[in-house]
């Protein structure tokens, strides 16, 4: 039989509980202590859930996927209400999380409890069964609405009722989801737009939102630099006969006009040629050159954008190979937005930091911006549901505008608005890649880092 060897203090009684009581502790017990604080903070490896298993689904606003089974632990992305994302047949573990901490494809854990189930048939899935659109110029369908109206929210306590708990401006943008028919408590019954947060607005106050056609230029064998783009009304273009300079055609906006290279000047003006042999002032247009010095990371295979905030132009790269160029909104405010990547429980504060020049990384990736402050966009009406966004390392955003059309033009707070269809171009192209199910991404998962220059 083994027995006890009495070491003549409290530290006898079991060192675990003699070092709680007493204090006393002895080397032995410091290393285990040390050994089991790394191991709670070590990411687990477990196999990769099958593509075809299993599904988890997400039931709030913001559900979180982290890269431990533990409520402390970093974010590495988030699930919005209705996402299902494939997960192992049985959970990890169930500390701290009642219903169990599953493994998720690609990667990350996610708790069944609360924001998320396994429970397939919950209502709230039912009720956000659409789905973002990733193939579209919009993810979903959007609207604005007509003028100042209530936002409401279900109420609990009495069947088919909704109650008033904000206000949207006039111009307001919103994806709209699904409808139900309700009433505020007291009032005839009407149709209610559903909203991708789970609230309300009346469908008679909305009209489909008009967002711009205008998309970039991909670049090849057809279309190459240098460009040029239209971005004001009353352009025209040129013949020149010596120093004759005859107007011709009205140019549209946002017109992309194929340059030779060449250029001229006629009476103390700058003219660029055209592939159909006409010319165009330089004054009226935003050109776009080929670059003839690059960055040292411009290596095959390196993702990276050239943005100009003074010209208002995009140009994006693999390498030394621009593959894609257009026109983009820079406004003055230098205050990035705040976003869900920002605050773990996906609070957002208010812009306070400073940013400017230099080459920054993509940070973070969401379809649309969750839990953002409906006046990121910094306009004079509530933008909600901005799609197609990008965070860079400087704070600074990147997103599809699908409220104006002034791209080329300063507009907004400082973000580097797209065009939807541009937004929604780059926005596939660019790493870190969204898994499949997940509404947003906060880590590259070992691919290369996509860098933004941003310039003058």
């Amino acid at each position: 039989m083994r027995t006890l060897t009495r070491i003549g203090s409290a530290c006898a009684v079991g060192a675990a509980f003699a070092a709680a009581v007493s204090g006393c502790a002895n080397k032995d017990d410091i290393a285990l202590s040390k050994q089991r604080e790394r191991a709670s903070t070590e990411i687990p490896k477990v196999p990769v859930p099958a593509e075809n298993g299993p599904k988890l689904a997400a039931i709030a606003d913001l559900t979180p996927v982290l890269e431990r089974p533990a409520a402390g632990a970093a974010r590495i992305g988030y699930l919005h209400a209705g996402d299902r994302v494939a997960r192992a047949a049985q959970p990890y573990s169930r500390e701290g999380c009642a219903e169990g901490w599953f493994p998720v494809r690609p990667v990350g854990f996610v708790c069944a409890s609360g924001s998320a189930t396994t429970d397939l048939t919950h209502p709230t899935l039912a009720a956000m069964a659409i789905q973002p659109l990733l193939d579209q110029p919009l993810p979903y369908t959007y609207a604005r609405t007509v003028i100042d109206t209530p936002l409401y929210e279900r109420d609990g306590s009495h069947e088919n009722t909704v109650r008033e708990i904000g206000k949207l401006k006039r111009r307001a943008g919103l994806a709209v989801v699904g409808s139900w028919t309700a009433a505020v408590l007291g009032s005839a019954p009407e149709r209610l737009a559903l909203l991708t947060s789970g609230k309300f607005v009346k469908a008679g106050d909305l009209e489909a939102a008009a967002p711009s056609e205008f998309k970039g230029v991909e670049l090849g064998e057809k279309h190459g630099l240098p460009l040029a783009f239209v971005v004001k009304h009353g352009v025209r273009d040129f013949k020149l006969d010596g120093e004759d300079a005859e107007q011709g055609r009205d140019l549209d906006v946002h017109a992309e006009l194929e340059l030779t290279g060449k250029f001229r000047t006629a009476h103390g003006e700058k003219f660029w040629a055209l592939s159909d042999g006409r010319w165009v002032r330089h004054k009226d247009v935003t050109t776009v050159l080929a670059r003839n010095v690059f960055p040292d990371f411009a290596v095959d295979g390196q993702k990276w954008l050239d943005v100009s905030v003074v010209m208002g132009t995009l140009v994006a790269y693999e390498g030394k190979r621009p593959f894609f160029a257009t026109l983009i909104s820079v406004g003055r405010d230098a205050a990035p937005a705040q976003t869900a990547s920002d605050n773990p429980n996906g609070e957002i504060a208010s812009p306070t930091a400073a940013f400017g020049l230099g080459t920054f990384e993509v940070r973070a990736k969401h379809i649309t911006l969750v839990g953002a402050d409906p006046f990121t966009a910094h306009e004079s009406f509530q933008t909600y549901d901005v799609p197609w966004v990008f965070e860079l390392s400087s704070g600074r955003l990147g997103y599809g505008a699908y409220w104006h059309d002034r791209f080329g033009v300063e507009h907004g707070p400082g973000a580097l608005e797209l065009s939807p269809a541009d937004a929604a171009r780059l926005f596939q192209w660019m790493t870190p890649s969204v898994p499949d199910g997940w509404h947003g991404v906060s880590t590259p998962h070992g691919e290369e880092k996509t860098l933004v220059v941003i310039r003058k």
